[in-house]
């Protein structure tokens, strides 16, 4: 289990780190105008079980050890993602790291879980980067169901289906519950195993004569594994 460095988290809320520098982005690979989003949380209704007759406990079956290995690759066909994996994590001032390279590859944060360790791995990519896409451009576009691959190097793959997604105001994105698998309150059922994907959207304001700017809002996306 990983401890969550609190301080990074504030920073990224107060929209001076991730994915916010502003001469990152182009308002030519934006919408000229913000687009229309509808969030969606797609969970299924638990239904209460019965309470069953007292059984004889069996002997625990030993849980194997998950695959520690790197990271390779993210894939997802339906959102136009086919990238490799950047280890990313804090700076020298305590603020979250971006990806380096802010078109190839989709940042994953070693300082939170790791996919395939049944807990909520976190990753972040550019919606596009100095007039370039970046690998999360289609992101804003997921619906409930997408699939979305982790390739794990000389390991597994680990797929996840999209359940939630939501556009959040950079001032109000509840980035700890978000890193802590808590969507809307609810927190990541025992036993379910989440990816937490993130990047700019919504409203830009340029800010250089050039057109670059800043994005004002979040996109969010969260998956659960399903292989």
């Amino acid at each position: 289990m990983r401890i969550l460095p609190y301080a990074a988290v504030f920073t990224f809320v107060a929209g001076i780190s991730l994915l916010a520098v502003g001469w990152a982005y182009s308002p030519a690979e934006a919408p000229s105008a913000p687009v229309t989003v509808v969030g969606f949380d797609v969970r299924p209704t638990l239904t209460p079980t019965p309470t069953a007759s007292p059984t004889a406990v069996p002997s625990p079956t030993p849980t194997p050890t998950p695959f520690d290995g790197k990271i390779a690759r993210m894939v997802a066909p339906s959102l136009g993602i086919d990238h490799a994996i950047e280890e990313i994590g804090l700076l020298p001032n305590n603020q979250l790291d971006t990806p380096h390279d802010g078109v190839n590859k989709v940042g994953w944060y070693y300082i939170y879980d790791k996919p395939g360790f049944g807990r909520n791995a976190v990753f972040s990519a550019h919606v596009n980067y100095n007039f370039k896409p970046g690998p999360f451009a289609n992101l804003y576009k997921a619906k409930p169901g997408d699939r979305i691959t982790i390739q794990m190097e000389n390991g597994p793959a680990y797929v996840y289906e999209v359940f939630f997604f939501q556009r959040y105001d950079v001032n109000t994105i509840p980035m700890g519950d978000l890193i802590a698998g808590v969507v809307n309150g609810t927190p990541r059922p025992d036993g379910e195993e989440w990816i937490t994907l993130i990047t700019c959207g919504g409203r830009f304001v340029a800010t250089q004569p050039n057109g670059l700017g800043e994005y004002l809002d979040r996109d969010v996306v969260v998956a659960r594994r399903i292989q």
